[in-house]
């Protein structure tokens, strides 16, 4: 009887051994997963308060002395993984951008989003010596956590954080009105902005202010009683225009052709309109900076009035120049 009784107990103490082996190989496993000097970190990406679908991005982590230490590009949800325990800086941007590239990025304050550079087309020259370029678009960055400005990373711990990349450019909306002493139709409006900033520093929070570029437009035809009325949107990572900016400092060249041949050109100077725009805004620009100009052809000059645009089409703070 005793020797039966052994004989069956044999198997239970087997499978008791196994399972304290494979306890301690998944002891050994998440040991060799992480060591003493790193932690744990998760980072989600949330695009909720975007109101946009999930889309892939690209995490930078640099030191605290700003160095880019690690660098992870197809993220659609969540970045998983150990890094050395200490304090980092984070850049996350969505790579599903278009007109733009990155330079700078071995350094978190220089990481920078640029437009990238195109050719004037024929008759369209705001001034010489300014580089045109394109408008960025779909362009989503942040250079914090939501719940903190870096990420701390502890000893054998799990730190869970998340971030919120946000639209980096602003759209100069343009609204043109026509007017002509003597009936004529206009065939085509378009020109150029310039006076507009290269790139986005996502680490410092702002645009390039260090040059000036210049966007292309066309405008496109609108409706609006008793007079040709075009309308443009361009989007931009900022415009230069500052409180204390000079005259000329951001411009609108405008090309306008008519249905009897005759080609017309004036460069109109936003600057002061926009001071204003600023002042009313508490010292920034709204994601939207609307303008109205109105073209008045007499003979064979032109003229242009200015002033923001509203949606009422009032307007406000008229400038005549």
């Amino acid at each position: 009887m005793k020797r039966e009784l052994m004989r069956y107990m044999r198997p239970a103490k087997i499978v008791a051994l196994g399972t304290a082996i494979l306890s301690l190989a998944g002891c050994v496993k998440r040991d060799l997963e992480m060591r003493p000097d790193e932690g744990y970190v998760e980072i989600a990406l949330d695009w909720t308060k975007t109101g946009m679908t999930s889309r892939s991005a690209r995490y930078l982590f640099y030191n605290e002395a700003g160095m880019l230490v690690r660098e992870v590009s197809g993220i659609t949800d969540c970045f998983k993984g150990t890094l050395p325990t200490g304090t980092y800086h984070l850049v996350v941007h969505n790579t599903d951008a278009s007109q733009v590239d990155w330079q700078g990025c071995e350094k978190y304050e220089s990481a920078e989003v640029f437009a990238q550079p195109t050719q004037y087309s024929a008759d369209h020259h705001p001034a010489d010596g300014v580089p045109c370029i394109l408008e960025p678009r779909d362009v989503f960055a942040v250079g914090s956590c939501n719940e903190s400005e870096t990420v701390k990373v502890r000893q054998m711990d799990t730190t869970r954080l998340s971030v919120t990349p946000t639209e980096l450019t602003k759209q100069v909306a343009i609204r043109f009105t026509v007017e002509t002493d003597g009936g004529q139709s206009v065939r085509a409006l378009h020109g150029v902005l310039a006076g507009v900033a290269p790139g986005y520093f996502p680490g410092k929070g702002c645009h390039n202010a260090s040059s000036s570029c210049a966007v292309e437009f066309t405008a496109s035809p609108a409706t609006k009683a008793a007079a040709d009325a075009y309308t443009t949107r361009m989007n931009v990572f900022g415009l230069l225009t500052t409180a204390q900016s000079p005259a000329g400092t951001n411009t609108v060249h405008v090309t306008l052709a008519l249905d009897d041949g005759l080609q017309m050109m004036d460069t109109v100077d936003i600057t002061p309109i926009l001071k204003q725009i600023l002042v009313s805004h508490g010292g920034t620009f709204p994601v939207e900076i609307p303008l109205e100009i109105t073209l008045q052809v007499q003979g064979v000059g032109l003229s242009a009035t200015v002033q923001p645009w509203d949606e009422s089409g009032t307007g406000s703070g008229e400038l005549t120049l």
